[in-house]
């Protein structure tokens, strides 16, 4: 018998275009920040929402900014009354943001099926979404079942909020409270 040398084959690296390269260099970023009620506790969370991505965004340095959109004062769970989440996507649809950073999916959506469509979009467009507080890349393989779940959540815990709301008015106009 014969020993035979199995034969190596060497496949190159495929070279990356010099947009590519710039693409890597410079990431745009934009934040989204939103809070859903004018209370001093929220509005509070809200300016270090601001402050903590404008930061962020600016310290990497391969990151550029793409702008921080804030709603303040505004339920996440219809996305056509939040003035600034609107110009955002609207961006990203122009291919001026690669990439968006999220407090967490909450923030972003209280609308499982809203959530879904929009980032399916952005995934489409190759841009990716960060949730920090759950740890979630939407373009990662998991990513999306992750987000299903945590938006499924998100959305019950706003119509549970509605629902206890309107039972403490009923209780109120019951007791000839206005």
């Amino acid at each position: 018998m014969t020993d035979s040398v199995p034969k190596i084959i060497v496949i190159p690296a495929k070279a990356e275009t010099p947009q590519e390269q710039e693409k890597k260099r410079n990431l745009r970023v934009a934040a989204y920040c939103r809070v859903s009620t004018d209370s001093e506790e929220q509005l509070t969370s809200y300016q270090n929402q601001l402050s903590y991505y404008t930061e962020k965004i600016m310290k990497e340095p391969n990151w550029t900014m793409a702008g921080v959109f804030a709603d303040e004062g505004i339920t996440g769970t219809s996305a056509n009354k939040r003035k600034e989440f609107l110009p955002m996507i609207r961006q990203c649809r122009q291919g001026k943001i690669d990439m968006i950073l999220a407090k967490s999916v909450s923030r972003f959506a209280r609308n499982t099926v809203t959530l879904l469509e929009t980032v399916r979009e952005l995934k489409a467009l190759g841009i990716d979404v960060y949730f920090e507080e759950q740890n979630i890349h939407t373009m990662s393989a998991d990513g999306e079942l992750m987000m299903t779940i945590l938006a499924s959540y998100a959305q019950e815990e706003s119509r549970s909020a509605s629902e206890n709301q309107k039972w403490r008015i009923r209780r109120g106009f019951e007791r000839g409270e206005l």
